[in-house]
């Protein structure tokens, strides 16, 4: 099920980031690369950038969020995104995206 906001709401973007510890066989939460996580969000129809590697705020060690506040003129649809992350130099790429009516 996809999550649905009305215009003027604020969603929060998350983003987990873990590493694998190979001495304890186990994945931590641990904070990427400086500057990251970046997000980046894409509105309906003009694939307008409304949001362009926005790094995102850091919560606790590992965990991040963005607050991104919808405006009352937004476009109507699915919108889509995704979020970039690098850790020793290797990135990577989680999409999402959630609809506004």
């Amino acid at each position: 099920m996809s999550k649905v906001y009305d215009k003027g709401d604020t969603p929060f973007i998350v983003c987990e980031h873990e590493t694998y510890n190979l001495a304890t066989d186990t994945w931590v939460l641990a904070n990427p690369d400086a500057g990251y996580p970046k997000a980046t969000l894409i509105e309906p129809i003009t694939e307008l950038k409304k949001l362009d590697a926005q790094v995102m705020d850091l919560v606790v060690e590992g965990k991040f969020q963005y607050p991104y506040e919808i405006e009352l003129v937004a476009t109507a649809g699915w919108w889509k995104g995704y979020i970039d992350v690098k850790n020793g130099g290797h990135p990577t790429r989680e999409r999402f995206g959630f609809e506004v009516k």
